[in-house]
């Protein structure tokens, strides 16, 4: 399995639109990894997971035939991670020679309101002939092709059942686990003998715990770490990667790769790649 992190950061993008803080000032000089842009995934050039307005951008840098994406799963409905207006240009008056003609959508009902209701602003009826979308709910399982992926419950919002995703291919197994603060039981009963071999893992309030119910800092990770790692979830071979930073996280990548480099976790830079 190929996972390409396209975006690495939390909503504001670092540097944010209107900050001037240590961390975005220093991002604006130095660029490289110290760039980040909105949240998304790309898994072995078939599964997209997220679509914030940023996918333009992504098409762009890394050379992405979005036309031949199959899938998208949906975390939850905040418009860094579903931007929906883009998907109006998947109408045949504003793209051709499509490498796949339907696009699957999957999400909560909230992402999948979303969907319908900007079908219905822009009067384009003819929009779920290439759109596909699919409601799903914590705890449901289904197949992509080749690929098992079980919907679990993210910790983000209590307005909507925010989704994190366990994806399964050929033996492998990826945890996504974007946009959640401390998870509950009922996500670890939908872990219940597994074996991960990968975990991205919310990481947007930076070196401490976070102050935040709906996301989570480094102390939260290594927390969620020990935990998967005594049920045997996640062992010594599972690859840990922390992503989704904002600014206000205060810890710029020069900083989080020196003090991470004897650790067992991975910081994210937008452009990263993994195989497992």
């Amino acid at each position: 399995m190929h996972i390409k992190m396209l975006g690495t950061a939390a909503a504001e993008g670092i540097p944010a639109l209107f900050c001037n803080c240590p961390v975005c000032s220093h991002a604006r000089k130095t660029g490289g990894k110290e760039i980040r842009t909105r949240a998304q995934t790309l898994i072995d050039q078939t599964i997209l997971i997220d679509f914030p307005a940023d996918s333009y951008l992504h098409m762009l840098r890394y050379h992405i035939d979005l036309s031949a994406i199959a899938y998208l799963l949906v975390t939850h409905s905040h418009d860094d991670h579903f931007y929906p207006m883009d998907l109006l240009m998947r109408l045949p008056g504003y793209g051709k020679n499509w490498g796949q003609k339907q696009l699957h959508i999957y999400g909560n009902s909230f992402v999948i309101g979303l969907l319908k209701e900007m079908a219905q602003r822009f009067s384009e009826p003819a929009i779920w002939e290439y759109l596909v979308p699919h409601e799903i709910k914590p705890l449901d399982t289904f197949m992509l092709g080749a690929y098992k992926v079980t919907a679990l419950p993210a910790s983000h919002m209590k307005t909507e059942d925010a989704l994190v995703y366990l994806l399964e291919k050929d033996g492998v197994c990826y945890l996504h686990l974007y946009d959640t603060g401390v998870l509950r039981q009922e996500f670890y009963q939908g872990l219940h003998g597994k074996s991960v071999h990968c975990v991205c893992a919310d990481c947007t309030m930076g070196k401490c715990a976070s102050q935040y119910w709906g996301h989570m800092g480094f102390e939260d990770v290594l927390n969620l770490k020990e935990r998967l790692d005594r049920e045997k979830i996640t062992t010594d071979q599972t690859k840990w990667v922390i992503t989704h930073f904002s600014h206000n996280g205060n810890w710029l990548y020069k900083d989080m790769e020196q003090a991470l480099r004897q650790a067992p976790v991975i910081p994210a830079y937008d452009g990263m790649e993994l195989d497992l």
